[in-house]
């Protein structure tokens, strides 16, 4: 995404914009392709903003957790290479509500490799990149909670499991970049900047594409064989697109093994299935300037209209391969499948207020909504938002305090199917009803490689259904506490 790597991860989103607003009044630096140390990350930390002119700072050896590591750092960076390394470690726990109370424990060990060309052998805007996970723990969503959005990003399923290999190269000054291997969607589309602060994974790559897509899509913890073009036209506007197979595991859309079993160890680079298509606009303005003229504090913003469209096949929500009711006692069991699935989205950040010009108080919000088929799809609208509030607290100007919500409305034939089922007495879940979530989360930075995140989320008709679909019993509203702790190497 960036020419240069994220320095101290808690100088986050107050100094990505102040790093923005000179080149939103007019500069001419342009994007160009190196991905941040936080593009391995699901959730927790905000990515930056993906205005053109974005530049980031100098990289900075006291915001990593081994510095220099005995010189090897510099020694690498003079041969083009940089390796970095991040660990998250999370409890959490359901305090009421939910299937069952009690604590789990989930964690991520990351480490990316890249491999910049033109310090290696002096080829121009050339970047080779290899990353890999280590996910351990057990899920609280599924084991405890019983939600449809998971809590956190890293509720992943256990693997030890490559993650991206691609290869990029600029063209034009970066003007064009093109990406070409195995290559995860999430970091890139469907982003936004505020919402990949909070921990509950939906705010990241979000229900409506997890759900609906074979194995969740391209997006983390899986990476799909593909390429992405990004063109800056000009300094206010990207474009982007790319092509990557729609099923990063090979495996049937309903399975009862888990993608990250199917696939272990993130090597199968499958070629099953259909061909995945995602386009995206990216617009980046300053409301401020643009009302108040070029001496109001800069309000820099980003918003984005894109869409899918994948070419495989899609369970029909309602009917089996017959034609039949899917809850009829005598149904195949195997649903009706259908050619070609789409999604329409868009996503704003936008900055509403800052202290002064040169400050790192601010307030940002976002939005984002999703919409599609309600045929072949389970849940066919979602929308999301919330507010960040960045060195707002005293003596704390690298600390961010957060508020969202969001849900997933279901689809026409996914409801007529759960009325189906209830009046046919196939099913004890009784009515669908969109499970919804708001998470309130304060993120600490303690020392600039070291991040501590306390969060709190509460979920209303958990799992989505009237009753627990095993026992037929209601589901209390979950109450959900959790600590995140980020440790950059």
């Amino acid at each position: 995404m960036m020419r240069k790597l994220l320095g101290p991860i808690s100088r986050h989103v107050a100094g990505l914009m102040v790093a923005i607003s000179p080149l939103m009044a007019g500069g001419a630096a342009l994007a160009a392709s190196t991905p941040l140390v936080t593009d391995i990350l699901p959730s927790g930390v905000p990515l930056p903003s993906p205005a053109p002119g974005f530049v980031l700072p100098a990289e900075d050896s006291s915001t990593e957790l081994l510095g220099e590591a005995g010189g090897a750092r510099p020694w690498l960076a003079r041969h083009g290479i940089r390796v970095n390394i991040q660990d998250v470690e999370e409890l959490w726990g359901v305090a009421a509500g939910g299937l069952q109370p009690g604590p789990t424990y989930d964690g991520m060990t990351a480490m990316a490799l890249m491999f910049d060309t033109r310090r290696g052998f002096g080829w121009p805007d050339g970047l080779l990149n290899v990353s890999a996970l280590q996910i351990r723990g057990r899920s609280l969503t599924g084991e405890r909670l019983g939600a449809v959005n998971a809590v956190s990003g890293y509720d992943a399923g256990r693997s030890t499991r490559l993650f991206e290999l691609w290869y990029d190269q600029g063209f034009f000054a970066n003007r064009l970049d093109i990406r070409l291997g195995s290559i995860d969607l999430d970091t890139e589309f469907l982003v936004s900047q505020n919402a990949s602060f909070f921990l509950n994974s939906s705010f990241g790559w979000p229900l409506s594409t997890s759900s609906n897509l074979y194995s969740g899509g391209p997006s983390w913890p899986f990476s799909a064989l593909g390429a992405r073009v990004k063109w800056v036209p000009t300094y206010a506007l990207v474009l982007m697109g790319a092509v990557t197979n729609d099923n990063p595991t090979g495996g049937p859309f309903y399975s009862d093994v888990a993608p990250t079993q199917r696939d272990p160890s993130g090597t199968a680079f499958s070629t099953r299935g259909g061909t995945l298509f995602i386009g995206e606009a990216q617009l980046s303005l300053d409301l401020a300037r643009r009302f108040a003229g070029k001496d109001a504090p800069a309000l820099p913003g980003t918003w984005k209209l894109g869409g899918l469209y994948d070419t495989g096949r899609f369970p029909d929500q309602r009917y089996d391969s017959r034609g039949g009711l899917l809850a009829e006692p005598d149904s195949t069991g195997q649903p009706l499948y259908h050619h070609d699935n789409w999604m329409v989205f868009m996503v704003a950040d936008q900055m509403i207020w800052r202290a002064s010009s040169e400050s790192s108080k601010t307030i940002s919000l976002f939005v984002r909504a999703t919409a599609n088929d309600g045929s072949r799809n389970r849940f066919s609208t979602e929308i999301q938002g919330g507010v960040t509030f960045d060195g707002l607290v005293p003596g704390r100007t690298d600390d961010t305090i957060g508020i969202a919500w969001g849900t997933g409305f279901y689809g026409s034939r996914a409801i007529g199917n759960a009325r189906d089922a209830a009046r046919l007495g196939t099913s004890l879940a009784g009515a669908l009803k969109p499970e919804q979530h708001i998470e309130a989360t304060y993120q600490a930075a303690v020392t600039p490689y070291l991040i501590i995140q306390p969060d709190f989320q509460y979920f209303w008709h958990v799992g989505g259904t009237s009753f627990d679909p095993q026992t037929g019993r209601p589901i209390g509203n979950g109450v959900v506490l959790g600590v995140n702790v980020t440790t950059t190497f």
